[in-house]
């Protein structure tokens, strides 16, 4: 089951997002966008040469529903607040936040979320206070890692996927059962844009410094991601459908 978080923005710009730079604790795991019910903006990803895996994630417990594109090395997902999927009363606050962040284009809310996953056993110590939560879809024992602070509104879901949902082999295994007739094949560079008002928070801060990705400003919420280095020179914008840019 894939997996999704609390979204919001700035400008995240990383290279090599395959594997961890040497010493390095987290990586980049995936990117969400929020989007509307039943994700009909899923037809602009298709007509840009993405092939969307068929099934469509229900993730009970936190009344959010998803679509995925796989890739070798990552996945970017649409979400969407389903009525049909339950909440669990205890993540009401969570669920509050999905449909503010849905709603982004009236609401003022990003409509992003950036996944990080752990690269080593070592027991993770971040400089900042992180809060965890789990729902029902997810595996026993397995807790969502949140560095955004629970009363944040303004800045993007940042959060560290269960370890057990991060495995690089299933992910490549489950992206060779897809050709995206855009040919590309993995996420190699991501860029989240934030308005100018917007100013960074620690766990921002302290991504930027592992490496995982950098920060800037612009005029609105935009995600940009790079394929296979941007080797063709080419370029999709996807707006106003998505936020979103493809560079491949």
């Amino acid at each position: 089951m894939k997996v999704i978080a609390i979204v919001a923005s700035v400008v995240l710009s990383f290279a090599g997002v395959a594997m961890a730079a040497t010493g390095q604790q987290l990586a980049f795991d995936h990117a969400s966008i929020m989007v509307s019910p039943g994700a009909p903006e899923r037809a602009a990803l298709e007509q840009a040469g993405l092939q969307i895996s068929p099934g469509v994630n229900r993730n009970e417990g936190q009344g959010t529903a998803s679509i995925a594109v796989e890739f070798q090395n990552s996945y970017l997902e649409l979400v969407w607040v389903d009525a049909s999927v339950p909440v669990k009363p205890s993540l009401e606050p969570a669920a509050q936040k999905f449909r503010n962040r849905m709603a982004w284009r009236t609401s003022g809310w990003c409509p992003f979320s950036i996944a990080s996953r752990r690269t080593t056993e070592e027991k993770l110590a971040l400089p900042f206070p992180t809060w965890s939560w789990t729902a029902d879809w997810m595996p026993k024992g397995a807790e969502m890692v949140m560095l955004t602070p629970r009363d944040d509104t303004r800045s993007p879901a940042l959060y560290i996927e269960p370890r057990v949902l991060t495995d690089q082999a299933k992910q490549a295994a489950l992206a060779a059962k897809f050709h995206h007739p855009l040919g590309v094949h993995r996420i190699t560079s991501v860029r989240l844009i934030s308005p100018n008002a917007y100013q960074p928070i620690a766990p921002l801060s302290y991504l930027q410094q592992q490496r995982i990705f950098s920060a800037r400003h612009g005029e609105q919420w935009l995600l940009e991601l790079t394929f296979d280095s941007g080797k063709k020179k080419k370029s999709k914008d996807l707006r106003p459908d998505l936020p979103l840019i493809l560079r491949y």
